[in-house]
Order: structure tokens, then sequence, then C-alpha cells
């Protein structure tokens, strides 16, 4: 099944509370996600990667603090979010890390941990990206310190187990000390180390049924999120193709799926979404995909992305972008940069 690179609003919602409590001015973020987060009807399923990506980097910039990130990473702990939960519950960290390894996409789709044995019996816990997703090492500090703030809570005197790779090209040595009480290595990307000893201790905290309880909630959480992304790819597919066909109206849409309108409109509902969201986001990624084929005058742009006034699009993909449509072609001709949003099942 195709990768659908989105991470959830209620993450978002709790990384701006911390940004903004920090000093991060609200308009540099606003400016990058151009979305209202606070707006209890959002029904979009998260944002992109490649804008989380973005939210972040934005925020480091604005930041005087170099180790934000990190400082984030323990805020983020203190949620007592779902995956957190495998390492409280489990007998031994070794289980509750193998386990968050298994379960990781219940909270991300922009990538995936793995966890392998050294040489030297040591193990190291890392997250690649997927291919074409934007992650930082900005981003795998507010990970990786999360972790290490979810262990402490559990593991005491653990710090002298645990070694946290760092990107010198983020901060430094003190900065990161500032923070972190674990060993910390000067490296080019962001990672863990453990010593064997620490991840086989017993769990005086270990409990199976909590345990179990909190996996048959993540492969609930799992699950839905398999069907969402099932039913959004056949939807945005259908979609892109009435876009270029030039009529993407939802009655025509669902004709194309084989059932009714109000169907589709309850099928949408029960994942969180409708089909208005889902239409704005196929035009925004046709939109920046088509904006860069200097061949098509700015009106054919509109036109094929379902607009019939030129103004109406314009404003709408300022909306999008924060640029006009003929600034940003000019930009992506200089810069040609890779789009925020790609079109699922392409």
């Amino acid at each position: 099944m195709p990768l659908l690179p989105q991470v959830a609003i209620s993450l978002v919602r709790i990384l701006y509370q911390f940004w903004l409590q920090n000093g991060v001015p609200k308009k540099v973020l606003d400016d990058v996600l151009r979305i209202d987060i606070n707006d209890p009807k959002i029904t979009r399923f998260g944002i992109s990667s490649h804008k989380l990506a973005a939210l972040h980097e934005a925020a480091y910039e604005a930041a005087d603090d170099r180790v934000l990130e990190v400082r984030l990473g323990y805020y983020v702990a203190e949620k007592d979010l779902i995956l957190e939960k495998l390492i409280t519950y489990s007998d031994t960290l070794y289980h509750g890390l193998s386990a968050m390894v298994e379960h990781s996409k219940v909270i991300s789709e922009s990538g995936y941990f793995t966890f392998i044995e050294q040489k030297d019996g040591c193990y190291i816990l890392k997250y690649p990206a997927h291919d074409k997703i934007n992650f930082t090492s900005q981003q795998r500090d507010m990970v990786f310190s999360g972790i290490v703030a979810a262990i402490e809570k559990v593991y005491a005197n653990c710090s002298e187990f645990i070694y946290y790779h760092y990107d010198q090209k983020v901060a430094n040595l003190q900065e990161y000390q500032s923070v972190l009480n674990c060993h910390l290595i000067a490296d080019d990307e962001v990672y863990l180390e453990f010593d064997a000893e620490l991840l086989m201790a017993m769990n005086s905290k270990k409990d199976s049924k909590l345990l179990q309880n909190t996996i048959y909630e993540i492969n609930k959480i799992t699950l839905k999120r398999e069907q969402r992304l099932e039913l959004y790819i056949q939807v945005t597919k259908s979609i892109k193709e009435c876009l270029l066909s030039g009529n993407a109206q939802q009655e025509i849409v669902a004709e194309k799926l084989n059932i009714s309108v109000r169907n589709l409109q309850r099928r949408l509902k029960e994942v969180g979404t409708n089909y208005q969201t889902i239409l704005d986001d196929c035009r925004e990624a046709l939109a920046l995909k088509l904006i860069e084929d200097e061949t098509l005058a700015l009106y054919e742009v509109a036109y094929k992305v379902g607009f019939n006034e030129p103004s109406a699009f314009y404003k709408a993909f300022k909306r999008w972008t924060g640029k006009r449509p003929g600034d940003y072609r000019q930009d992506a001709i200089t810069t040609s940069p890779a789009s925020e949003v790609s079109i699922v099942g392409e």
C-alpha cells in the first residue's frame, strides 16, 4: 500500500503549544502551516511530513535556543503518548524498544525505527525517513530525546548506559549537556546507542495486562489509519483523474468509485475528513506540479485544477504557499525545489 506521509493534527498541536511557550512567534509558524491549528473543525487527516519538517526548521531558526528540539522531546514525553507506554509496561527495555519499533507508524508515517545489535553487543536505535521524505536532525532530536525521557521515567540511573549521538551542525556539546545527562557523542546524524546491560535489566514497573491493553489500542488505531489510508488513496486517485478531465464534482467522483454520494460522505466522515478537504489537497498538489511547467499559462493552470476564475485560483494559491503563482513559478525556475505535497497514487 502506498505511503501517506502525514502527521496527526493532534501531535502538531502539542508542538505548537511548546514552540509558542518558548518564544517562537506564532506568525513564523502560521506562515508555514497556513491553517488555523486551533480550529476544532479541522477536517484534515494531518499535515504533510514536508510541511512538518518546515515547521521544525522555522522554529529552530526563530529560537535563540539551539537545543530547543531536545527540550521539545522532553515536553512531548510528558504527554504520555501511547508508544511510551510500551517502554513503561514491558518487562525489559529491550522488549519495550522492540515493540516500539514494530508499532511506530501509529504516531507518524514519515519514517521507521531500526534497532540493530552491533559487534560489541551494544544496540543502535535509528529513525530513517521514508524515500523522498524530509526529516531533519532537529526532528530526530525531538524523537530521541523523547525516548530518553521515557526511559528515565522507568529505569533509575540509566544515563550511564545511553549514548546520544548528536548532529554537531545543530548545536555544540555544552548546549546538549544543558539538557541531556547521558553520554554525548559528536556525529553527523542523530541516533541512540544502548549498552546491553540496560536493555536486559528487569523493569520494576512492568505490567503484562496493561502492556497487552496498550498493544490492543495501538492495533485499533493502526487499523483505522490503514482504512483511512485506503479510502484516501481511492478518493484522491479518482479526484486527480477527474481534475485532469475537467470535472471533479463529488457526484462524478462517487460514480467512479461506484458508490452513492451519501455513502461517500458517510465513509469520509467516519475517517475524520470530507470531500472538500481532499479536493483542496488534490488541487494544491496538482497546482504545485503544473506551476513548474513554463509552457502553461497561469490561467491554464487555474483551469486544470478546477478554478473557473483565475482570481479564485490566485487567492487559493497564496493560501497554500504564501506566494502569488507567478512569484512561486519564478522561484521554482531559480531553485527547482521539490513540491511539499504529492498526490497519493501517482
